[in-house]
């Protein structure tokens, strides 16, 4: 197990972990049934770096927003956004399958990946923003929207048709069985009660994203199927950045709309 979770930080962020770890049956589906774990230490992480610049200097809405941001950017190194860039550039360039999975193996990055990058980036700054201004940042779906984002990749990766026999998601999916789906959701299931401890009164909140989370993921996954055969490692990350993003909207709507 805790090699699994050793080899989760190697491949999921960008801490530095200076070990080999060997990826066998056993590592490999720990790293996968662990992924939540990941995202609750992104959002752990977020919650203590504005909790320490709100002590530290009575950050403003601006820079509060701009923190979690970068937060969530710096910890991932941008390995999902990528994935988010070359979906784009491969989904618009409207060709045959084919070609798409073509693009998708290019390094190099076309208009249309950037501009859905700057699209994305954009609309979670300023939803972070509001909410900032509002007063309206809380710890609990800081760790909520990552820890619920990853399982829906663990959900994806075990459960969602292959894109092709070759890839980073052809290779960990030979690994993985339903036993994985059990750690993910018993691993989710800690991450998203404990924090439910402290603000019991955002128990509709978290059922939101939930439900929402699981329509985002079945949309997602009918869509890659029909624009790429499948899921692929890039349309993995894709689908994280654009469930992220999603339940960012979802936490705007509940807070600003339903809350008042």
């Amino acid at each position: 197990m805790l090699k699994g979770f050793q080899l989760a930080i190697q491949f999921f962020t960008a801490l530095p972990v200076r070990r080999e770890i060997e990826m066998t049956n056993h590592t490999v589906r720990w790293m996968i049934g662990l992924l939540p774990l990941i995202g609750g230490l992104i959002g752990c992480l977020a919650a203590g770096v504005i909790f320490t610049a709100e002590l530290a200097f009575a950050a403003s809405p601006l820079i509060t927003a701009c923190l979690i941001w970068l937060t969530f950017i710096v910890m991932t190194g941008g390995l999902h956004l990528d994935g988010w860039t070359d979906v784009s550039d491969a989904y618009f360039s409207y060709q045959d399958q084919a070609k798409r999975h073509e693009i998708l193996q290019d390094p190099r990055v076309g208009a249309f990946g950037v501009l859905s990058l700057i699209v994305l980036l954009a609309a979670k700054f300023v939803l972070l923003l509001d909410l900032a201004s509002k007063d309206q940042i809380s710890f609990v779906w800081l760790i909520w929207i990552p820890v619920i984002s990853r399982l829906m990749m663990a959900v994806s990766l075990t459960k969602a048709p292959l894109a092709k026999q070759e890839g980073m998601a052809y290779f960990l999916k030979g690994f993985l069985t339903g036993r994985v789906l059990m750690i993910a959701g018993l691993v989710s299931l800690i991450l998203l009660a404990v924090p439910l401890v402290f603000s019991p009164e955002l128990w509709p909140l978290l059922c939101m994203l939930l439900g929402g989370a699981g329509l985002f993921s079945m949309i997602s996954s009918t869509f890659f199927k029909r624009a790429f055969g499948g899921i692929t490692g890039d349309t993995l990350g894709a689908s994280l950045e654009g469930g992220e993003l999603w339940s960012l909207i979802l936490v705007w709507c509940y807070l600003s709309i339903v809350m008042g």
